[in-house]
């Protein structure tokens, strides 16, 4: 006998919009923070509106990690959060350019020590 798989969505990731199509000029990044301007959520918003509003209310998070924690795909939530950014629920801060660009080292620790690190959590 199969066990059963993760729960499947009841309802396709692209029906979360509800229709509304992101702004003409989103430049949301999938590093981009994200933080609630505290205005309520519109009878035009989907649960999935409210539900990022909800995740965002006590500090900031990316849109990766608003994609994790939601479990939708990463287009989703960047339309979402489009959305509310041009409503005024949301602000949008652009990521760090450290954050983006990987081969920048200011400030960062060696390759070497971050894999001493990794081998010793490995070891635990």
């Amino acid at each position: 006998m199969m066990s059963p798989g993760p729960a499947r969505r009841l309802v396709p990731s692209y029906l979360a919009t509800g229709g509304i199509n992101a702004p003409e000029h989103s430049t949301l990044e999938d590093l981009t923070a994200l933080t609630a301007t505290g205005r309520p959520a519109l009878p035009h918003h989907t649960p999935a509106h409210q539900r990022l509003l909800d995740l965002v209310s006590d500090g900031g998070l990316t849109v990766m990690e608003v994609a994790g924690y939601l479990r939708l795909p990463i287009g989703v939530v960047k339309m979402l959060a489009a959305q509310l950014v041009s409503d005024g629920h949301l602000r949008a801060a652009a990521p760090l350019p450290d954050a983006l660009a990987p081969t920048a080292h200011t400030g960062r620790p060696s390759r070497a020590l971050l894999e001493e690190v990794m081998h010793g959590l490995l070891a635990l």
